[in-house]
């Protein structure tokens, strides 16, 4: 299990926001800034929504502009209550910038835009007026300033030099950095003020196009490294820092949760030479013959997912970044078959994951991503709790048949079974679910008065990030988890900020209800694990094991209101399979509470396609 990032977390409701352009001016011949201002900067409504203030409390954090197409139509997304619907007759035409300076007071944010020839973000700021109105959403999230380094290490081209001038003027006083900035020429160096002991070193490129230099890459490697514990923080042109991160992973050894690596554009080759209309409508037709047999042959290939699965788990892919390159190598460092391991670097090989080359393997933009995205390993690892997900439908046939769970680990067990007797399976089932209700816990925090809650007890899985939320909300609550011993490790290592950990008690169980609960019992997304019938029976556990006047919320995903959203389907299907539940709608769910004896007094939407149940006990 990885351990607790030192940055921590906070995530917001997503808002579409319409402002206006307050000022536009030059920072440098390489940098605009633009001030946007207006009353949806504060709380506002709209489309029947109560929408909150923005927030930024991280200096990397996103805002998404929406600009005007090729044929001046703007593309808006929709408000959901707590993000955003994308439309179907077309896509918003969007780009990520970072909040320089937000000033609730004055109602000011500022946005620096690099100054380049194309591009439809530049090209707005160049032209944008001050009367004029601006869409933004976001931030959804922040991260905060590292926790338990001894020092910093900032590196990035001029399209990270807005979130560095906002770190750097942030920075706790005393901060030891190494800051490292790349830009197009010495006239786009800004006069940046900190409070931090910071070392900053401005990197040009002399009139070079941005992203074809190895500048910062170079300096990165030739920085005098400084004693103690290191977080380096990355940003710009994504294939230019590959060098990079592999240089701070194998040559320096920093872990990679102490590493921030974001590839903010990517550098594209220059179009190829146009093609005649009447040779494009022949090689169409030419290739329709063939086009749904390929298809159909992609669309039932089940070797690709299980090869790349493999390999994920034996730790191919991390082995040939570090330089374990041969076959001989990299059957001593596995210890795998080497006759199967041969055939499967040879099958990665065709399907372009791993490069063949003659003086060994190599990785290639798959693999590359698959080492470079903390979230894909997690994913594909065949021990993990999400890989297991993605194999349930191997039962698919059986459910169909039964409507009952038809999968089977390769122990005989069913998913809910082997997560029960496997520490590492139950903490990664866990681990996932705690990351996705970084979403729904600001809706939690809002959908109740827990201000005229004095204890609470909260179960289930997302409890403890949700947890994380309404202690930073309500200092003054008092809380304790329910969960299993091993449950409760992943929330005290990975899960809890520091600053939360002491304000809460981790109370090891033996069932998913815990024996006293506090007079406000919150269940979290405990019943989407569950058939039908075990989870009437936990509910009505549930309400029997409450105080007199005691409140059980109950915080679950629904069926979404998109009927087309194929991830959705998807996912029902995978819960079908391995629980023999799927996602359920509010009308389900709410049958399920009043079947287990509780009388339902309010269902909030809580955004996300999540709702909460507000229950008691039936008198």
């Amino acid at each position: 299990m990885p351990t607790r990032s030192p940055r921590s977390v906070a995530t917001f409701p997503i808002v579409l926001r319409e402002l206006t352009v307050l000022r536009a001016e030059n920072l440098t011949p390489g940098m605009r800034r633009i001030t946007l201002g207006g009353e949806q900067l504060h709380a506002f409504h709209r489309d029947g929504f109560d929408l909150p203030e923005l927030r930024t409390e991280g200096f990397d954090d996103h805002v998404k502009f929406f600009f005007a197409d090729e044929e001046g139509r703007l593309v808006l997304p929709r408000q959901n209550t707590s993000s955003l619907d994308w439309p179907d007759d077309g896509r918003p035409v969007a780009k990520d910038y970072t909040p320089v300076r937000f000033d609730p007071a004055a109602g000011e944010i500022d946005f620096d835009f690099v100054r380049h020839e194309g591009g439809v973000a530049s090209t707005w700021a160049e032209q944008a007026k001050p009367g004029e109105s601006a869409w933004i959403a976001g931030p959804k999230m922040s991260h905060s300033h590292p926790e338990g380094a001894d020092w910093i290490l900032v590196a990035g081209d001029e399209t990270a030099l807005p979130a560095i001038a906002r770190w750097l003027h942030e920075m706790p006083e005393g901060t030891r950095a190494k800051v490292l900035i790349e830009i197009g020429e010495d006239s786009h160096r800004q006069e940046l003020s900190t409070r931090a002991d910071a070392d900053i070193t401005w990197l040009s490129r002399d009139g070079a196009p941005a992203g074809t230099t190895d500048l910062l890459e170079q300096a990165v490697r030739d920085l005098q490294w400084l004693p103690g514990t290191v977080f380096a923080w990355v940003a710009g042109e994504a294939i230019s820092l590959k060098g990079i991160r592999r240089h701070l992973a194998t040559e320096r050894q920093v872990p990679r949760d102490h590493t921030h690596i974001t590839g903010y554009w990517r550098r594209t080759a220059p179009p190829a030479a146009a093609v005649s209309e009447e040779t494009a409508a022949a090689a169409v037709e030419e290739d329709e013959d063939d086009d749904a047999h390929e298809r159909l042959h992609a669309l039932t290939d089940l070797a690709p997912g299980y090869a790349i699965r493999a390999a994920v788990t034996l730790g191919l892919f991390e082995l040939v970044e570090s330089g374990t390159r041969t076959l001989d190598a990299l059957h001593r460092a596995t210890a795998a078959d080497r006759s199967t391991l041969a055939a499967l670097l040879s099958y990665l090989v065709s399907l372009d994951v791993l490069d063949g080359a003659a003086d060994g393997y190599r990785l290639t933009p798959i693999s590359e991503e698959l080492v470079e995205d903390d979230h894909s390993a997690d994913e594909y690892h065949l021990d993990g709790a999400e890989a297991h997900l993605d194999a349930s439908l191997s039962g698919l046939l059986h459910t169909l048949r039964t409507g009952e769970a038809g999968y089977r680990t390769s122990a005989g067990l069913p998913l809910a079974a082997a997560i029960a007797q496997d520490d590492h399976l139950a903490g990664t089932a866990r681990a996932a679910i705690e990351e996705e209700a970084r979403w729904i816990a600001p809706g939690v925090v809002r959908a109740h008065d827990w201000s005229g809650v004095p204890a609470l007890t909260a179960t289930g899985h997302g409890s403890a990030t949700v947890v994380n939320a309404l202690v930073k909300a309500f200092p003054e609550l008092r809380v304790r988890i329910t969960a299993l011993p091993s449950a409760l490790r992943a929330v005290k290592d990975r899960i809890l900020d520091t600053d939360v950990l002491p304000k809460v008690e981790l109370t090891p169980a033996t069932g998913p209800v815990p024996a006293r609960p506090d007079s406000v019992l919150l269940i979290s997304r405990l019943l989407e694990q569950l058939a039908d019938e075990d989870a009437v029976q936990v509910l009505a556990e549930a309400g029997a094991a409450l105080p007199e006047g005691g409140t059980l919320l109950l915080v679950e995903p629904t069926t979404p209101a998109d009927t087309d959203d194929v991830d959705a389907v998807l996912h029902h299907l995978r819960l079908k399979c391995a629980f023999g539940s799927g996602v359920r709608d509010e009308a389900h769910l709410t049958a399920l509470a009043e079947r287990a004896g509780l009388t339902v007094h309010t269902v909030t939407d809580i955004g996300w396609d999540s709702r909460m149940w507000h229950l008691t006990p039936a008198s």
